[in-house]
């Protein structure tokens, strides 16, 4: 499988990092970075111009949490019954969703992914078999990110 994080970037910060960053107040207070003790960071890559300069997304979530996690899931098309269905799982075991993206990169591939935190995952396998069990879905796979790297969940 064509894993997302290659497209969509991530890397959780802590906030003792982010602080020396040296963000303006306005955005410290945006953050909420006297509240949460990390901050997963994403990016991605606009494709349509805006200019001759190239133009990336970044994305900063706070959470409370030590761990985010990426759910990844190959299909033929997103479809939004699955993408429900795969929130549902998720909310039901006790998680937090961050943020979720998708693409496309043929007519009958595509991928989505949630990122998601929670204080104790125990047993990632559950949340992947259930996702496997859904109509539609090819493959899924899980990653972790903490704040030394992203890596595959055995």
């Amino acid at each position: 499988m064509s894993d997302i994080f290659h497209f969509f970037n991530g890397k959780l910060y802590d906030k003792k990092c982010i602080k020396q960053w040296n963000l303006p107040p306005k955005m410290e207070e945006q953050i909420g970075l006297t509240d949460y003790e990390y901050f997963f960071l994403t990016s991605s890559k606009e494709e349509q111009k805006h200019g001759e300069l190239p133009h990336v997304h970044l994305s900063i979530f706070p959470t409370h949490y030590e761990t985010v996690f990426l759910l990844e899931v190959e299909t033929s098309t997103i479809l939004p019954e699955l993408l429900h269905n795969t929130l549902k799982i998720l909310k039901e075991s006790g998680n937090t969703i961050l943020t979720s993206t998708g693409f496309c990169t043929h007519a009958d591939l595509c991928h989505f992914g949630i990122f998601f935190s929670n204080t104790e995952l125990k047993r990632p396998n559950n949340i992947v078999d259930s996702v496997k069990n859904l109509d539609k879905v090819r493959e899924v796979d899980l990653f972790e990110y903490n704040c030394e790297g992203c890596e595959q969940v055995k």
